[in-house]
């Protein structure tokens, strides 16, 4: 963690309230194999402390989860791994390899539901999925980025997020980004998104909630 960071990302967070925490500390015991949080952010920026602070507070609940906090160019080979044009950007690591699960700006409101799926998914007990998704997901034969647009109030946009992370942590050629395009007002003009939840796979886009099975049927 640099310095500055370390100055400036506070240990407490308004995401993370006394109620909040104590029952994220009761999931977290579910959590069973060491799992570390690398964020890249940009001390100057409200979002970026926001978030770091937000991690801070999660982190500290579990003897599993460890947190980096790394400004931008600080750890070129993270900087490349987690697309560092759009920030805060945090990605999900274990042993050293990130694991293609990503969140671009603060995963609040009901995105925290899938924050915290995508920990349990990567870190908790192992999940039975079905079969013939699992062969869809193995014939795969490039790398497919699923950037899911969010709002954090959307009611759907949560479970899109989570399917496509799942996806991720199944397959090498999956990752899956949330993003709130609120942040990021570049994407919403380049698109044209006017509603969410808006998923980007490459150039393509599709609206609406969809399951895994869906994405898996999206994919190349």
């Amino acid at each position: 963690m640099s310095q500055k960071l370390t100055e400036q990302i506070p240990n407490e967070s308004r995401l993370a309230d006394a109620e909040l925490k104590k029952n994220l500390k009761i999931i977290f015991e579910r959590v069973e194999r060491p799992l570390c949080l690398k964020a890249v952010l940009d001390p100057e920026q409200r979002e970026s402390v926001e978030m770091g602070a937000f991690l801070k507070a999660v982190t500290e609940l579990s003897p599993l989860l460890e947190l980096q906090l790394l400004e931008q160019g600080e750890d070129p080979d993270t900087d490349q791994l987690l697309d560092t044009r759009h920030l805060p950007v945090t990605g999900l690591f274990q042993n050293g390899e990130y694991l293609g699960v990503a969140f671009c700006g603060v995963p609040g409101g009901k995105e925290i539901n899938s924050f915290v799926s995508a920990i349990l998914n990567a870190a908790g007990p192992k999940k039975e999925y079905d079969e013939k998704m699992l062969k869809k997901l193995g014939k795969l034969k490039k790398k497919n980025v699923i950037r899911v647009c969010v709002s954090l109030s959307c009611h759907h946009c949560q479970s899109v997020v989570t399917a496509g992370q799942t996806l991720a942590l199944l397959s090498p050629n999956v990752e899956c980004i949330m993003i709130d395009a609120r942040l990021y007002p570049d994407l919403v003009e380049q698109y044209k998104l006017s509603r969410v939840p808006a998923i980007l796979i490459g150039e393509a886009l599709y609206m609406g909630e969809k399951d895994m099975e869906e994405l898996v049927s999206l994919l190349r």
